[in-house]
């Protein structure tokens, strides 16, 4: 009984968390960041503005969650790879047979134009799955070497990011070109890493 009372309960806490992502996704569909309004999100899923922040410590990390599912997906693909491939060979290969789809870019890059217009409200969508990404990195490398697991997952956030500020330009519309182009920078950023910046200076098509 208290199984299926506690089973019950996290389901029901599952929908609640998922109608406030949706609400939030809406809202930054039809207005963008800088006029997010917490009480709409938290009325639209039908909860208060105070449970709103019991499952979010706060609007940026919502807003995180709520764009960057894809990523959640990556990492899990991540777990898949082969033990033996070099973790970020792994990455790039998963960004290649999984590339981040358009509609993310579209939230990202509304985000990105946001802060421009609204400094003080940044929101690193990257790297808030670093955790996450520990987690499967730690399974491929043991729990032995902290240092290489954390310094590790930066980095590979740290790309994701570096990725952004080269991809983003403000006022252009993130359309299938834009979406094949910052991928393709992404599977480059995660090249030079992997080489340890030792190709920087080779040669390389247009992007």
């Amino acid at each position: 009984m208290t199984t299926t009372h506690h089973t019950r309960r996290e389901l029901n806490k599952a929908r609640t968390r998922e109608a406030l992502l949706d609400a939030l996704r809406t809202q930054l569909a039809q207005r963008g960041l800088t006029e997010l309004n917490v009480e709409e999100i938290a009325e639209a899923a039908d909860v208060s503005r105070r449970t709103f922040f019991n499952y979010f410590p706060s609007v940026e990390a919502a807003l995180s969650e709520a764009i960057s599912v894809p990523i959640g997906h990556m990492a899990s693909m991540l777990g898949d790879r082969p033990a033996d491939e070099p973790p970020l060979v792994a990455v790039r290969r998963v960004v290649e047979e999984s590339p981040l789809p358009q509609q993310m870019l579209r939230w990202v890059s509304n985000v990105r134009c946001s802060f421009t217009e609204r400094q003080g409200f940044a929101v690193n969508v990257w790297a808030y799955h670093r955790e996450l990404l520990e987690e499967i990195l730690r399974e491929r490398l043991g729990d032995s070497d902290a240092l290489a697991v954390s310094s590790l997952a930066g980095t590979i956030m740290a790309v994701f990011d570096a990725t952004e500020r080269v991809w983003f330009t403000p006022d252009a519309e993130v359309d299938e070109e834009a979406t094949a182009r910052f991928n393709v920078l992404l599977c480059r950023g995660l090249e030079l890493a992997a080489s340890g910046w030792t190709n920087a200076s080779e040669p390389r098509a247009s992007t």
